[in-house]
């Protein structure tokens, strides 16, 4: 989950890490959030692809 935070937001390890608790569950759980979503949105995007295959 650091890594993604880092490469997708530029925000480096120990900045996270130097961060109050409350904030870091904060970003954590946005952080899954968005990858949820994402997660959602591709497997919706595999079944209307299954579906237009004749």
């Amino acid at each position: 989950m650091l890594h993604l935070i880092f490469q997708r937001h530029h925000i480096p390890p120990d900045a996270m890490f130097n961060k109050d608790d409350n904030v870091k569950r904060f970003m954590y759980a946005s952080m899954m959030l968005q990858l949820e979503e994402e997660e959602k949105a591709r497997k919706e995007e595999q079944r209307a692809a299954r579906r237009m295959k004749p």
